[in-house]
């Protein structure tokens, strides 16, 4: 699986991946960004991916609810500049039993997007000038 990246105009850039696409950036300091920045598409990524788990196990388990919501907040760490820490909050609206809870918290935590930063992934930079 490769995502492409590519510049648009400026610091405005675009992801593409089998048709989809996404818009980070702006094209310089005096206009608006358009769509969220990378910091926060990891954050959405996370969300998500969370979401999709919590979302599997509620449809599975054939739980009734009036729907969910997840809230990440990042928290930012210096040496190098980075997000230091995730916090996902699930707010489900539903009367959900102990084992409910449990089996939402173990989806959850089943997410592609969670494992890999909780297992500290390899990042490998080439330039190809």
């Amino acid at each position: 699986m490769s995502v492409k990246v590519t510049q648009v105009e400026g610091m405005k850039l675009r992801a593409e991946y089998e048709g989809l696409r996404v818009v980070s950036g702006r094209v310089d300091e005096d206009t608006p960004p358009e769509g969220m920045s990378p910091g926060k598409l990891m954050a959405a990524s996370l969300g998500l991916c969370t979401g999709m788990h919590v979302a599997g196990y509620l449809m599975r388990h054939g739980v009734k609810n009036s729907g969910f919501e997840i809230t990440v907040e990042q928290a930012n760490a210096e040496s190098p500049r980075r997000c230091g820490a995730f916090n996902v909050t699930i707010s489900v609206q539903a009367d959900l039993t102990d084992e409910q809870r449990k089996g939402i918290m173990e989806d959850a935590n089943r997410c592609y997007v969670g494992n890999t930063l909780r297992s500290g992934a390899v990042v490998n930079v080439a330039l190809d000038a």
